[in-house]
């Protein structure tokens, strides 16, 4: 292949950045309108939707998002990854248009379900393309732009679909309000179809040797796809960083969902004290949603800078930057609820400043992967990643952190006649687990400083090897008229064999 030009690059870039911003846009949009999801009065279903109903939302999508990104993961290693992206996203933008004409919660709960297949496409593909796009020195700011989707169009979901559902209802006495909330993506999203056609792809495994002109693929079939997991099985970076993640995805996702319920439930706890007017839904939602955006932005960019920094004395520095992010940032989010009962400003402070430190790990997590794994197996790692990361992370906490909510409100009920106070007491206590589960992570995170290094040298064996026998292979056919062919091992088996004992080597 040809190489790519700087303006096919920025246009790649941005298009892949275009549609991470949807994508979590949409993720989280249920978050902004679930005081309105449930009410009965507001819902167009005619019964109350409780706190563990509306976790389910959320992690019914997680569920089939982690289910088929294996799936995705194995196409994407194999197959022309755009086209991959451009059938998921279709089928992404038509199930979340479907859910809006839900006609009982189950039919709602069905359409999320069905919105994870599609974002399993783009989220375990889209890394690797900008890996193969970019030299890792480069690639670590790159993944700074793309993961500032994550704050942006998280705070995007929470106050676009918090403000159209308002609007639609002040403006023209809409109960069921929150179904125009769900129609804003879905027109983006068969844009951004058209947009990821436009894009040229490079070749696998690009940016790590300049010799590979024609890309690597996966091993096919059964025993292709055992390989690969056998592979990561031993990769202890890989294993470490994961489990770190995980943790993170627990406490973010969980935090998500539930953040804008619970400031909504404080300031109407606290002006029942002191006689203020309480904030509305559309209020908790932007203020959440404000403060998410600015603190993600300052955290992104400065996470990539700091670990550019660090890099000067250690190739430990992405690892080093995570694990501060999450030991660091956590105490603040705990001072954050603990203080949210009693003064609301206090509190957006803390949760500002433990954001801003938490989001120093979206780009640098990114980056470890794709340098710790052969670049044929990258969509296959960031697949088996998500599956790990949501699977003990953002498909069970915000389920979770919902039915001990509804728990100890039916307990708090029991001692206490306001329910005001019953709600938000049992909003407030059951988020205290996402601080345990956080802090975790950045113990995930130090561990790995421990294996990065030496997962990373096999990596550019493995890859210098390849690139090696490709030479060869080609010289051989070019000279193939007049000498006879020597016969070399198989690229696959010669491949895996040779990492396999670098890993154990390093073992």
């Amino acid at each position: 292949k040809k190489k790519m030009t700087t303006i096919q690059k920025v246009w790649s870039v941005s298009v892949l950045l275009f549609i991470n911003l949807l994508n979590y846009m949409d993720r989280y949009a249920v978050a902004g309108v679930l005081p309105v999801l449930g009410d009965k009065k507001r819902n167009g279903f005619g019964a109350n939707i409780d706190d563990t109903e509306g976790g389910l939302l959320q992690t019914s999508f997680i569920i089939s998002f982690m289910l088929f990104s294996p799936i995705f993961g194995y196409l994407g290693d194999r197959c022309t990854r755009k086209y991959i992206m451009a059938i998921g996203i279709f089928l992404w933008s038509a199930f979340v248009l479907a859910g809006s004409f839900s006609l009982n919660y189950y039919m709602l709960l069905a359409c999320r379900c069905f919105v994870g297949i599609g974002e399993a496409s783009y989220a375990t593909v889209a890394p690797t393309i900008i890996a193969d796009l970019f030299t890792t020195k480069k690639r670590l700011r790159i993944l700074a732009l793309f993961y500032m989707a994550i704050p942006i169009g998280s705070a995007l979901g929470f106050g676009v679909s918090a403000l159209v559902s308002d609007t639609v209802h002040d403006l023209f006495r809409v109960n069921d309000s929150w179904r125009w909330a769900f129609r804003v993506t879905p027109g983006l999203g068969l844009l951004a179809v058209l947009l990821i056609l436009t894009i040229k792809e490079p070749a696998r495994g690009q940016s790590d040797d300049p010799r590979n002109k024609k890309g690597v693929k996966g091993e096919t079939g059964v025993r292709g796809y055992y390989n690969d997991i056998k592979y990561l099985m031993k990769n202890k970076t890989f294993i470490l960083t994961t489990c770190g993640y995980a943790a993170l995805t627990f406490s973010v996702g969980a935090l998500a969902q539930w953040a804008p319920t619970l400031v909504y439930r404080m300031s109407k706890l606290i002006c029942v004290w002191e006689g203020c007017k309480p904030y509305s839904n559309f209020d908790a939602s932007v203020g959440f949603g404000v403060v998410t955006v600015i603190a993600g932005l300052v955290g992104t960019i400065s996470g990539s800078e700091l670990s550019k920094f660090l890099s000067r004395w250690t190739q430990k520095s992405d690892c080093i930057v995570c694990a501060i992010g999450l030991l660091v940032g956590t105490p603040f989010l705990y001072f954050a609820l603990v203080t949210g009962v009693y003064n609301l400003y206090a509190a957006w402070i803390l949760v500002f400043v433990g954001e801003l430190i938490v989001c120093l790990t979206w780009a640098p997590v990114g980056a470890i992967l794709l340098y710790v794994v052969v670049p044929e197996r990258r969509s296959t790692a960031g697949a088996i990643q998500i599956l790990i990361i949501h699977l003990f992370g953002d498909a069970a906490s915000p389920f979770i952190i919902g039915a001990i909510s509804d728990r100890l409100f039916s307990i708090l009920q029991k001692d206490y006649d306001n329910v005001d106070y019953s709600y938000a007491i049992g909003m407030q206590y059951s988020l205290y687990a996402t601080v345990l589960i956080c802090a975790a992570g950045g113990g995930f995170f130090l561990w790995s400083t421990l294996t990065v290094e030496k997962d990373k040298e096999a990596v550019e064996k493995h890859v210098k090897i390849v690139n090696t026998q490709n030479d060869i292979e080609d010289h051989q056919s070019l000279n193939s008229d007049v000498q006879p062919k020597t016969e070399y091992p198989t690229n696959d088996d010669y491949y895996c064999n040779e990492t396999d004992r670098l890993l154990s080597n390093q073992s």
